[in-house]
């Protein structure tokens, strides 16, 4: 009997207990989530909801791009489905900023962002005052965050460094040969072109047409190592042939009938080597050092934006982890092959290692100033071109 008495007693006293600890446990959750709920949070979060907010209320964002792979419509639109983007797509930076300008002296402001290479923004955009200061835009924290970007900082190529941001960047190959004539290791600085053997075998685009022989044209111009006596040299002693023609000139090398080209066109090349005919790009590093290309990897915020917080939203979307990844992913695919963001916290297994940026190297930049600098170069360039026999 004492036993069964005891027994109804412990039982009891557990009960109590446990109903006594549910009871505190169930109290302090309430006090944890309120306690949270009272937390204020973080100011990028506050500005970020209410962006969002009037973004979803504008209901759409127009982004003027050149070049651009057509996924950032779907993606955007997966992320933020109440804000419709509509891609305004032109064949050159020229053409579009000469519609996105047309459009404004008719007093009709449609564009909210302006994508393309970096000569429009600076010598069009700029000039007519048509671009917004870009550092107020940034919203996400891992945007700020200048560590997440090559060599630790924000690049913008405006004169104020404050409107036009690179998001991309690659090493420049400007320099491929007949692998049957030349080989890629006797090759270790821009000077080694300087060879007589090398006279009349020699063969490149034309500089004096917008793209990449110009930017191989201010390199030489502008590197301290090569300048105008290089300039001479190339241009002119060894009789450089030049072409206006992209596969003329690596039908001329796979041929034999040039030696090197400085530069081939990276698609013609790619092309050539699917055919397996003889012909290499030198993909080490000169001893002059590197040229970054940007490509059309420039945005630039407009002012005034029919729809200023939706170009937020799509600003932060775009240069975030996910945005570039995906930018760098889609744009390979499409056939840029050389599409290397300058977020250096993305994986870059699909850009080959040839265009990947390198911490360590010496590497040369055009900046606010190229317009001025390729005139003085092309003006040099035709000098030159006019004394040779």
């Amino acid at each position: 009997m004492v036993m069964k008495e005891t027994s109804g007693i412990c039982s009891m006293l557990m009960r109590k207990l446990l109903s006594n600890f549910s009871f505190t446990l169930l109290h302090l959750l309430i006090a944890s989530a309120a306690a949270r709920a009272a937390e204020p949070r973080p100011a990028w979060q506050v500005e970020w909801e209410k962006t969002m907010s009037a973004a979803e209320a504008e209901g759409e964002v127009a982004v003027y791009v050149v070049d651009y792979p057509r996924f950032t419509v779907s993606q955007f639109q997966k992320a933020y489905p109440r804000i419709r983007l509509n891609l305004v797509d032109g064949p050159s930076g020229p053409a579009l900023s000469s519609r996105l300008m047309a459009e404004r002296r008719a007093g009709k402001y449609q564009a909210d962002l302006y994508i393309a290479g970096q000569g429009t923004h600076v010598s069009v955009l700029y000039p007519a005052k048509a671009l917004a200061p870009m550092p107020a835009a940034f919203l996400l924290p891992e945007v700020k965050d200048e560590s997440k970007w090559f060599k630790g900082k924000h690049r913008f190529v405006d004169p104020e460094t404050r409107h036009s941001f690179v998001f991309q960047g690659h090493r420049g190959l400007y320099i491929s040969f007949n692998t049957q004539q030349a080989r890629g290791e006797e090759i270790k600085s821009w000077w080694d072109l300087i060879n007589p053997k090398w006279k009349g075998k020699i063969i490149g685009y034309d500089p004096s047409i917008a793209g990449v022989a110009r930017n191989v044209l201010w390199y030489l111009y502008m590197n301290k190592f090569l300048g105008t006596e290089f300039m001479s040299k190339l241009y002119g002693d060894m009789q450089l042939t030049l072409s206006r023609d992209h596969r003329q000139l690596v039908d001329w090398l796979a041929s034999g009938k040039a030696a090197i080209c400085v530069p081939c066109d990276d698609a013609e090349l790619a092309s050539a080597k699917e055919q397996r005919l003889p012909v290499e790009s030198v993909t080490h590093t000169l001893k002059e050092g590197d040229y970054i290309a940007g490509g059309q990897g420039v945005i630039s915020l407009i002012a005034p934006a029919p729809h200023p917080h939706a170009a937020q939203i799509f600003l932060n979307w775009f240069l975030s982890r996910e945005g570039q990844t995906l930018y760098q992913e889609h744009s390979v695919k499409s056939g840029q092959r050389n599409a290397n963001s300058r977020r250096t916290d993305i994986p870059k297994d699909v850009i080959a290692p040839e265009y990947r940026l390198k911490d360590d190297s010496v590497f040369w930049e055009n900046g606010p100033a190229v317009d001025q600098e390729t005139a003085e170069a092309t003006k040099l360039l035709k000098a030159i071109l006019a004394k040779r026999p």
